[in-house]
């Protein structure tokens, strides 16, 4: 039996229909929103830097999570989370949407996140959340007013 005959026909075949499907799942990447591929837009701290109201609760394990938004074509190149002045957490090329996790001590504290795009750009979100280890003060009179 001669092989050698079909074989020649259907490698030139072979090679044609996958140059054919990488040209297609090339075009489709193109189509696909890369972070990296995009002008980086003008970017606020308060559209990119989520920070909740309230670290909820006054447990043990009092956690805040902060969540980071940047828009297409935004990629933070750092982003750095500090409790009380030390730092709690860092993150690194950050494309797409993230978050972080991180504890609030009961006697409250001041959580500031600052990140800085590939582009240069600054961003920075603090919040204080309030001392769990102290009872709301109730010593202030209450009074109807106007008495006198």
């Amino acid at each position: 039996m001669d092989y050698g005959r079909p074989m020649k026909r259907a490698l030139p075949l072979a090679i044609l229909a996958g140059l054919g499907v990488g040209v297609t799942a090339t075009a489709l990447a193109a189509q696909g929103d890369n972070p990296y591929d995009s002008p980086e837009p003008n970017v606020s701290s308060a559209q990119v830097l989520k920070l909740p109201d309230s670290a909820p609760g006054c447990d043990a394990t009092r956690r805040a999570k902060v969540r980071i938004t940047p828009p297409t074509g935004a990629i933070l190149g750092s982003v750095r989370l500090v409790v009380d002045g030390r730092e709690a957490a860092r993150m690194t090329g950050v494309p797409r949407a993230a978050s972080a996790t991180v504890r609030v001590p009961q006697s409250g504290g001041r959580l500031t996140v600052s990140a800085e795009t590939l582009g240069g750009q600054r961003l920075t979100a603090s919040r204080v959340y309030a001392d769990c280890t102290r009872p709301p003060d109730t010593s202030a009179p209450v009074g109807g007013g106007g008495e006198g």
